[in-house]
């Protein structure tokens, strides 16, 4: 960074807007927001849909090897193929009820369909829908193992982890005693944020972060605290977790390994979604106030809060 607290590099950030319908592109060199594309306009390929009298719901996005993005659709139940180099919108495929998690693995991608209790598989070469796989009830996240080729479900209702070998589709479920809501892996063990009685909104909200050890499924408490707690994301190569608490509009700063609460910054309104720069930078967006949060996790402050669509969700680095 230089003097004045800008990122020195050509990337840029992409927020997915879910009730305007539209993304919104950010350039990370000086944080200037470059374009709001809106997602009905730009769908041609087929002339006999009327695409303004449809809701998408742009949620959630995942980039595969050839530069394409892929955004998962709430409201249409589907998902768009995106050519970035082209800035065009070239395929749109239905999967599930209220697709919400997407990740790409080995030119397949997999979509928790939250509603319909399942996750769509997807070959990207000629995008189509390959096959659904039954989990739990309210899929919300995937965590994809990829040097053991397997992948752990986080079903919110059914109060549970389903683990997917990939190799041969045979699964196994973890039963748990609240509702599981982001996973990441960590060591040999899956990193869990829940939530305690369902997130609803009263005073004995709690949410817990917690490890379950993937050898014998042994699970241990790292920490609770009051409040819904949305989203977790773990820095790579730290013992460092920054979670969301969408309650009360703070950023907690978590060291996992010693167990302690190292800070708790106020973000206002309704802090969501979470990604980093891989260095001192996190990307945090606000549902509620519309507007992305540039975070410096260094000295822990808001450098900038970004005006993007209405109701964002997704927060993607495009490379």
């Amino acid at each position: 960074m230089d003097g004045g607290g800008r990122v020195k590099n050509k990337r840029k950030i992409v927020v997915a807007n879910t009730r305007d319908d539209s993304l919104t592109f950010i350039e990370l060199e000086n944080w200037t927001k470059i374009e709001k594309w809106n997602l009905k306009d730009s769908i041609k390929f087929n002339k006999n849909i009327n695409m303004q009298s449809i809701y998408l719901g742009p949620y959630e996005l995942e980039c595969d090897m050839e530069g394409n993005l892929y955004c998962t659709n709430v409201y249409d139940n589907s998902i768009l193929k995106i050519d970035l180099e082209r800035k065009e919108i070239v395929d749109l495929l239905a999967v599930g009820k209220y697709p919400t998690c997407i990740k790409y693995f080995e030119n397949k991608l997999f979509v928790a369909n939250t509603d319909s209790n399942s996750i769509s598989i997807v070959d990207v070469k000629d995008f189509l829908l390959v096959e659904n796989i039954q989990v739990g009830e309210k899929p919300l996240d995937i965590e994809i193992d990829k040097e053991n080729k397997m992948m752990y479900i986080a079903n919110f209702s059914g109060q549970s982890i389903d683990i997917i070998d990939l190799k041969n589709y045979e699964k196994i479920t973890i039963k748990l005693k609240d509702t599981p809501v982001k996973m990441t892996i960590y060591n040999g063990k899956l990193l869990i944020l829940s939530n305690i009685n369902n997130g609803s909104l009263n005073k004995s909200n709690i949410s817990n972060i917690s490890l379950i050890d993937l050898k014998d499924y042994r699970k241990e408490n790292i920490k609770s605290f009051g409040g819904i707690f949305s989203n977790m994301l773990k820095l790579k190569g730290r013992e460092i977790v920054f979670t969301t608490n969408m309650d009360n509009g703070y950023l907690y700063k978590i060291d996992i390994e010693r167990r302690n609460l190292l800070s708790k910054t106020y973000l206002s309104g309704m802090p969501n979604k979470l990604e980093w720069d891989g260095n001192n930078l996190l990307f945090i967006t606000n549902v509620s106030k519309n507007f992305l949060t540039i975070f410096d996790i260094n000295s822990n402050k808001v450098l900038d809060n970004i005006e993007v669509g209405n109701e964002p969700n997704s927060v993607f680095l495009l490379n």
